[in-house]
């Protein structure tokens, strides 16, 4: 799987059947504070009320039963629009079909234990790398089983409700883990629509693609 970093030294892998490069995980709140630190439309009192509906730990820290606490949550399609402009480089959310098409190929693609040691060496140091040596370590203990797909390390399905545009819209694609949030959908078949388009969600997050 072809590799590349985005401006917060987080991968993108590129999927070539759906012509994006794609962040590997959701955005995280580090990623997110740094473009807090700049200057933008947020205030810190905006931040204090994100992270109350899904506190922040410790990306050092976190364990397999509070890993969704190092993504950034409850945030509008406004405001991830908005940090993806800070990304540059034409970042965007995805489209359903892009997402879908990107959910699928990531399912397809087994991840060998050489290729994961691979992929975490590429890292060098920093907290991308802190991030994917703990997931992969719990999401293989998690698995029980010797053969891992991009799509267990992506967390696109255990890991978040995701914001995805659709005609002009923006619903969810995702399943999170039960233990997060207990409505588990089918990413192929199913979008989430927010009953009201300003309604925060503790478990709706996004990723980026360009």
């Amino acid at each position: 799987m072809q590799l590349s970093f985005d401006k917060t030294c987080f991968p993108l892998i590129r999927i070539d059947k759906a012509k994006v490069q794609v962040q590997l995980l959701p955005v995280t709140k580090v990623q997110f504070e740094r473009f807090l630190a700049e200057p933008n439309e947020f205030d810190d009192g905006w931040y204090e009320a994100i992270l109350k509906l899904n506190p922040r730990v410790s990306y050092r820290q976190f364990t397999q039963d509070n890993r969704e606490g190092i993504f950034i949550t409850g945030i509008l399609p406004w405001e991830a629009l908005s940090f993806a402009r800070w990304m540059g480089n034409g970042f965007r959310l995805p489209t359903v079909r892009e997402w879908r098409m990107i959910y699928s190929v990531l399912k397809s693609r087994k991840i060998e234990g050489e290729e994961l040691r691979d992929l975490v060496s590429q890292f060098g140091e920093g907290q991308a790398k802190i991030i994917l040596e703990r997931l992969v370590e719990q999401i293989s203990h998690q698995a029980q089983r010797d053969e891992l797909s991009w799509l267990d390390l992506s967390l696109m399905h255990g890991g978040l409700v995701e914001w995805v545009e659709e005609d002009g819209r923006y619903v969810g694609l995702g399943a999170p883990r039960s233990e997060f949030y207990p409505n588990l959908w089918n990413p192929i078949t199913e979008v989430i629509k927010p009953v009201r388009g300003n309604e925060r969600l503790f478990f709706f997050g996004f990723r980026l693609v360009r």
